[in-house]
């Protein structure tokens, strides 16, 4: 009896070990954001937006890499608080005294896929008081004067919320649903700690249970 309740309490606490892996998942603060660009023809652009709710939201960024189907980097226009480039990669902070801070850009639709990781981070608000910022993305046709595939006024086919946390760089992303007609990937992107603290509770759960069958 002793040996039978170990190895249940064993398998419940790596099944809560890999449960909690797949949780932190949902909680990473870089995403990956990928459109299907298929069926749109040659060459468009893509408009990256990260903007403050209003003059009292705390300081933030994200940071643009990865990026997949951009075209010359020449064709970068900026407004407000944006640096990098393609190389090195671009960051958009929230505190443009306009409150607009936009990376415009071609893109080459005809490979198939347009895409880019963004890293979110940034100050504490220990009073959570603060609005939140939104990191806005949407594609235009080739002479920028459509938004494509949105239903959104505001164009975009991806949102994803920044709200700072209680700690510098530890808030929260959540994304806003849009229906659009261009499939989209917002997914988080794991750190490999993560991936390895999943394997392993699994890898630990196939064990426990090839030795009660046994």
């Amino acid at each position: 009896m002793f040996f039978a309740n170990t190895s249940i309490s064993l398998r419940r606490g790596l099944l809560a070990l890999a449960l909690s892996a797949c949780a932190s998942l949902a909680s990473a603060a870089t995403y990956h954001v990928e459109f299907d660009t298929s069926t749109l023809g040659s060459n468009g652009w893509i408009d990256l937006q990260f903007n403050p709710g209003n003059a009292g939201t705390a300081l933030a960024s994200v940071t643009l890499t990865d990026f997949i189907g951009f075209g010359d980097s020449a064709t970068a226009q900026i407004a407000g608080n944006v640096v990098g480039s393609l190389a090195s990669g671009y960051t958009i902070t929230n505190d443009d005294p306009g409150g607009w801070n936009d990376l415009f850009h071609e893109v080459v639709f005809s490979g198939g896929k347009v895409g880019f990781n963004v890293s979110f981070s940034g100050a504490a608000d220990p009073a959570q008081s603060s609005p939140g910022s939104v990191f806005a993305v949407s594609l235009m046709n080739a002479d920028a004067s459509a938004y494509l595939g949105a239903t959104d006024p505001s164009g975009a086919l991806v949102q994803l919320n920044w709200t700072a946390g209680i700690t510098a760089d530890a808030g929260a992303v959540a994304a806003t649903p849009l229906v659009n007609t261009i499939p989209a990937i917002a997914a988080p992107v794991p750190e490999p700690s993560t991936w390895a603290m999943l394997a392993g509770g699994l890898a630990l759960l196939g064990l426990a249970r090839r030795r009660r069958q046994a």
